[in-house]
């Protein structure tokens, strides 16, 4: 009975070694494998980062140009390579970087793999495998949009056709929103870019309506703000309100000359370096770079056929443009020259915006 009592006994030991490596096994594999998921993860997060730089440089172009291509890019690796996987820097190249012209996609690949010499390793599993190939894709695309917040406090006429060129609609001429609305294809695809706007009109020979000087008023949420000073924190700062195609705004009476020149000037000091390069036709000198700056706003623009007149009024929102602000005048006037189309929400109707998302 001893005797077979201490033979059990060793068998439960055997069973129990057994168990013990199985269980080690597992939880060496569990732990690779958790590994080889953060890393596939981080290679995401780069191709996710770099698909959409790639594809937001391509906004800041009027014609998709090979160069264009190229710097959009450079782009999408530049800013791949600022993340990590596993402490380790993503190193890709133009190679990993695709731009379909014809659907303004932007395809970014980020491999770990044997063939580019820097798969994950491996740690408990190595008994197996001592590296495993992990990559990651991402495709942005450029769409139109029509909405967007950050819109500033003016509302301008949408772009005509001037038949007698005199900077003015008159009753006949041709208008039709999102056909010949500034950013849209009448307009020779995007050939406003670089065209000068005044915003902000402070003469009264340029006011469309008597007190009409093209601001409008809107509300900052939760801001106790009235007139002036909720116009002038409207240009300075973004407003968080969104603004859509099709929405009506209402105008802002008299002059405002002051809060224009202070709200104006707080912007421009935000970043003094930039200028329009009309070269080039891009914002240059930017400490934000050529599509970041703070100066570059948005505005609303109402059909010219229904302009507002004196009095507090409503304006329909018929298009929405990027512009970048030049600055104001001793008189108060405020220029600013129309961008790319850029920066908005997801939307279908046609405009002077235009917004990236992941589409892979």
């Amino acid at each position: 009975m001893s005797t077979q009592r201490n033979d059990e006994r060793g068998a439960t030991l055997v069973f129990v070694a057994i168990v013990m490596l199985v269980l080690l096994g597992a939880a060496a594999l569990a732990i690779d494998t958790g590994i080889l998921y953060t890393a596939r993860a981080q290679c995401q997060n780069a191709a996710d980062a770099g698909a959409l730089a790639c594809g937001g440089r391509m906004m800041a172009f009027n014609t998709l140009t090979m160069g264009a291509v190229n710097q959009s890019r450079q782009e999408g690796v530049s800013y791949a390579n600022q993340n990590q996987v596993l402490s380790t820097p993503v190193s890709i190249n133009m190679g990993d970087v695709t731009v379909d012209v014809a659907l303004k996609r932007c395809h970014v690949c980020v491999p770990r793999t044997q063939a580019r010499g820097n798969p994950v390793p491996t740690y408990f599993a190595r008994i197996w495998r001592n590296s495993v190939d992990v990559s990651a894709c991402a495709t942005a695309e450029v769409n139109i949009g029509n909405s967007t917040s950050c819109i500033k406090p003016w509302a301008l006429p949408d772009a005509f056709v001037d038949a007698n060129a005199n900077g003015k609609y008159d009753t006949g001429e041709y208008y039709e929103k999102g056909v010949t609305s500034y950013g849209t294809n009448y307009r020779n695809n995007g050939y406003d870019v670089g065209v000068p706007l005044v915003v902000k009109q402070a003469s009264p020979s340029g006011a469309i309506a008597p007190g009409q000087y093209f601001p409008i008023d809107l509300p900052i949420p939760n801001s106790p703000d009235t007139g002036g000073d909720r116009y002038r924190d409207n240009i300075s700062t973004c407003n968080s309100s969104k603004v859509s195609i099709g929405d009506k705004l209402w105008t802002q009476n008299g002059n405002l000359v002051g809060p224009t020149k202070q709200g104006v000037q707080d912007l421009v000091d935000q970043d003094p370096g930039a200028t329009w390069d009309s070269s080039t036709n891009e914002v240059a000198g930017s400490a934000y770079g050529a599509t970041g700056s703070p100066r570059i706003i948005r505005i609303p623009f109402f059909d010219p056929r229904n302009p507002p007149t004196s009095g507090k009024q409503e304006v329909e929102v018929t298009n929405i443009a990027s512009l970048f602000l030049e600055g104001i005048d001793g008189n108060g006037t405020v220029h600013a020259r129309i961008m790319p189309a850029s920066g908005s929400d997801a939307g279908t109707t046609p405009g002077g915006l235009l917004f990236v998302r992941l589409v892979e």
